[in-house]
């Protein structure tokens, strides 16, 4: 499942089930089970504590989440940042917005200089996770750096799309780019 500017959630409200929770956060259960697995790996590479800041939202938290960032930073910088509702990968319980304990930078783009986001964007793939919004990548997804969003799409495919140097989903399923609704 792709999600994007261009490909829409059908129905936009959708759902997933079933849920799991990870420190309170949910996620649909197969996603959470991994970010389990990543966190674990992490902790014993000795890269940090991850802690999920965002999974799973649902159509009328991403209305607030969309609205907020466009009252903020104007329409197209807000929906650089915040997909509208029913265009987002946290609508699928299928995304997760990442930091470390202890580390700072948490929902920043300094996220990827510290050890985790080294760490994650490096070894991310073997739980079958990949960083979404890779730098340089804009015109590609309509979304800015995000190194603190990764998107689990299930070890095979995650093996599959590094093998491929994959830098967007797009990209990697020959989907046309999506900068714009």
């Amino acid at each position: 499942m792709v999600v994007n500017k261009q490909r829409p959630l059908n129905p936009k409200t959708y759902a997933p089930k079933p849920l799991a929770f990870v420190n309170g956060v949910p996620l649909f259960k197969d996603a959470a089970i991994a970010l389990q697995q990543l966190a674990a790996g992490m902790k014993k590479a000795g890269a940090g504590n991850l802690w999920l800041n965002s999974g799973y939202r649902s159509y009328a938290t991403q209305v607030a989440v969309h609205d907020r960032q466009v009252r903020a930073l104007g329409l197209t910088a807000g929906e650089r940042l915040a997909a509208r509702p029913g265009y987002s990968e946290h609508q699928t319980g299928l995304a997760a917005d990442v930091s470390a304990l202890g580390q700072g930078c948490v929902i920043q783009v300094c996220f990827a200089k510290t050890k985790a986001g080294k760490w994650l964007a490096a070894n991310s793939w073997q739980y079958g996770w990949i960083l979404r919004y890779q730098d340089g990548q804009t015109a590609t997804t309509g979304y800015q750096f995000e190194p603190w969003h990764f998107r689990f799409v299930g070890v095979e495919v995650a093996t599959d799309y590094r093998s491929k140097q994959s830098k967007s989903l797009e990209a990697y399923w020959g989907l046309s780019p999506a900068p714009n609704y």
